[in-house]
């Protein structure tokens, strides 16, 4: 209690006390990110990487279809409820998501195999990669709902339990699992292990990730009162709610993936590859960015629920002021050494200089804009956030489909980052005309009394 009365501020005290948990682990998954990445390199070459990189693509986005958008709309269910006092309605809210995801899942799983093989020559002018592309599909349901559970423990404020479910434990469970193929099969080790191993590391995370959320129901709910009563909704009700969620989650991931998956199909794997490690590397401006949205998601809705417009803007100012201060000196390393971190993984990702420093500068205008399309969402404005996606989403195809044939990589982050710059801006604008304040770090009140 005597940290919050020096910091004078409840919600940034809680917003910094939990950012640092999620910063931590954000950190060490990036850094077993680039470990897994860089294994790839040094395992598979560039080629290799691009070989991955693309199989992850299909599945991430296969993955978001599956989850119908539960996994951003349970974060809001839950702040509402706990709002209200009315706890006993989360786990029933949670396990209506579980049944969804499952259903959609089963019908994306069997959809993905029945294209495997005119994906596969799409992608890898080659039909012998369609059996990875099974294997992808079978570990679409195990991911999804790995996802799914994340995000309810984000909503529960369990942000230790929320970190551990990243991708930095797949990575990690996937290198484990390489590591045995590799031990046991040094000379006939190939890129094909490391998508087996993804697999089946995510069918032993899958379980681990349902008892964590047991665990904190049980916790959490030992400390509410009794609350007698039945979800006030039905199934028409959620799905309204959460489509408009999945649409914009689609959007915001086909945006993401578009220039990964135009590259593979127009540019050898190789530069696949070289180009994905140059994002990895930029995305290190947007670690504080997820790291803050672990917190913030919840806190933005909670405050918006309590209709107090002047607390509401300084935590949101608050937020991006933390993003600010953490993310500026990650871009000047990146814009000092640009051959310097590529060349970790390799002499031939060098390539990839301008394309990072494209896409690191427009991570960065990212990062000082702030959570603007979480903020939309979380404070009923899904729809508004469902179209400034689907405009730049457009766009982003657009400028892919006409910059990566003649330009290549250069062309690919051109237009991701361009759309990256007009879809936060966008964003900000509308939070303007709606709420009355821009997002950007200005005249925040760092004590605001305990509330």
């Amino acid at each position: 209690m005597n940290l919050v009365k020096a910091i004078g501020d409840r919600h940034l005290f809680e917003l910094l006390r939990g950012s640092f948990v999620a910063l931590i682990f954000k950190l060490s998954g990036v850094f077993i990110g680039y470990l897994f990445f860089w294994v790839l390199a040094m395992l598979y070459g560039a080629q290799g990487v691009g070989v991955f990189s693309s199989l992850w693509t299909i599945l991430m986005v296969n993955v978001v279809i599956a989850k119908l958008g539960f996994d951003t709309s349970i974060v809001k269910y839950i702040a509402s409820f706990y709002s209200q006092k009315k706890f006993s309605l989360i786990p029933k809210i949670y396990k209506k998501g579980v049944l969804w995801i499952t259903l959609t899942g089963i019908v994306v799983t069997g959809l993905l195999m029945l294209l495997s093989e005119p994906l596969s020559k799409l992608f890898f002018e080659t039909t012998e990669f369609n059996y990875l592309i099974i294997i992808v599909a079978i570990s679409i349901i195990p991911l999804s709902l790995i996802n799914y559970n994340a995000e309810a423990l984000k909503g529960l404020k369990n942000i230790s339990g929320f970190s551990i479910f990243q991708n930095g434990t797949v990575y990690i469970a996937t290198l484990v699992i390489i590591g045995v193929f590799y031990l046991f099969e040094k000379s006939e080790t190939t890129i094909n292990h490391s998508v087996y191993s993804l697999g089946i590391g995510l069918v032993l995370l899958l379980p681990i990730s349902f008892l964590f959320i047991k665990k904190t129901f049980e916790r959490k709910g030992n400390n509410q009162k009794a609350y007698i009563g039945e979800l006030p909704f039905t199934n028409r009700e959620i799905l309204k709610t959460t489509l408009p969620m999945l649409l914009s989650n689609s959007l915001f991931l086909i945006m993401s993936w578009t220039d990964i998956l135009m590259l593979s199909a127009f540019k050898p794997e190789a530069e696949v590859g070289i180009y994905n490690t140059a994002i990895k590397i930029a995305a290190l401006n947007s670690i504080v960015l997820v790291a803050v949205n672990s917190i913030a998601m919840p806190k933005y809705a909670e405050l918006y629920e309590r209709k107090d417009s002047a607390l509401f803007k300084n935590f949101v100012k608050q937020t991006t002021l933390l993003i600010f201060i953490i993310s500026l000196p990650i871009l000047l390393v990146i814009f000092i050494f640009p051959e310097f971190m590529l060349g970790i993984f390799g002499s031939e990702f060098e390539t990839g200089r301008d394309a990072l420093l494209i896409l690191a500068g427009a991570q960065f205008f990212s990062a000082i804009s702030g959570s603007t399309i979480h903020i939309l969402k979380m404070a009923g404005k899904e729809i508004i956030a469902r179209n400034i996606l689907t405009i730049s989403t457009l766009l982003n195809i657009v400028l892919n489909f006409i910059l990566i044939p003649e330009y290549g990589i250069l062309g690919a982050a051109i237009a991701t980052g361009f759309t990256t710059i007009l879809w936060n801006g966008l964003a900000v604008w509308f939070i303007y005309l709606k709420f009355g304040f821009l997002t950007y770090p200005f005249n925040v009140r760092l004590r605001k009394g305990i509330k």
